[in-house]
């Protein structure tokens, strides 16, 4: 199994009672497949995710990747680890407002120190794909909403990741930039031969996954 969760839990203390958020959830993804997973606000959607990605630690359960448990104790591990088989899309782009388009797509081979002339014709020809060629070398400022998330997606894929996890990832555009967007996504994907791990409160974009998850009341089950 390429991803597997096991009985993740997740509780945030608080002085007046624990917040349970996630309570013994189990989740698993193949190589190439496209699971979304829906639910109320609030359900805990973003933090199964984080937990997939390895960005948050679960109070109880365990993540692994090939079969070996994520080392969650060994920062610089997990940040190597994150950077060579996760790509990220969130609700937000997180684009640097200093750096051009192609400059913010360079970010994740800069930071495993692999940027060279190959990496440069890989952001030209995913800039190309998301239809932001004539972009390349405006700053994030000078980009539409739309524009910018389509740098964000491409951004996610640039070190080729094994796996594409994308929180809400359209949820700020409008409807038909959002079904443009998520069209764009599931081709990517087809490219790269990933896999993809979507949370999301759009129906229509759930049912282009593979498996549809929902996540209610701290349980994870099938839609």
């Amino acid at each position: 199994m390429l991803l597997e969760a096991q009985g993740l839990t997740k509780i945030y203390p608080r002085p007046h009672g624990d917040l349970v958020v996630l309570q013994e959830c189990d989740f698993t993804l193949a190589e190439g497949e496209a699971v979304a997973v829906i639910g109320p606000s609030g359900a805990g959607k973003s933090t199964l995710l984080n937990l997939l990605g390895g960005l948050d630690s679960p109070s109880t359960g365990r993540v692994l990747h090939r079969g070996r448990e994520l080392d969650l104790n060994n920062d610089s591990t997990l940040a190597a680890w994150r950077n060579r088989v996760i790509g990220f899309v969130f609700q937000f782009h997180f684009l640097l407002p200093d750096f051009t388009a192609q400059e913010n797509l360079l970010i994740p081979v800069r930071m495993a120190s692999q940027q060279n002339r190959f990496s440069e014709q890989r952001a030209a020809e995913l800039l190309d794909v998301m239809g932001l060629t004539d972009r390349a070398s405006h700053l994030p400022g000078e980009l539409s909403g739309g524009e910018q998330q389509r740098v964000a997606v491409a951004r996610a894929f640039m070190n080729r990741p094994e796996i594409i996890l994308a929180d809400e990832p359209f949820g700020n555009l409008d409807r038909e930039k959002g079904e443009h967007l998520s069209r764009m996504l599931f081709e990517l994907k087809q490219r790269g031969e990933t896999s993809l791990v979507v949370v999301t409160h759009d129906l229509d974009l759930a049912s282009r996954a593979d498996r549809v998850l929902k996540l209610e009341g701290g349980r994870l089950a099938a839609a």
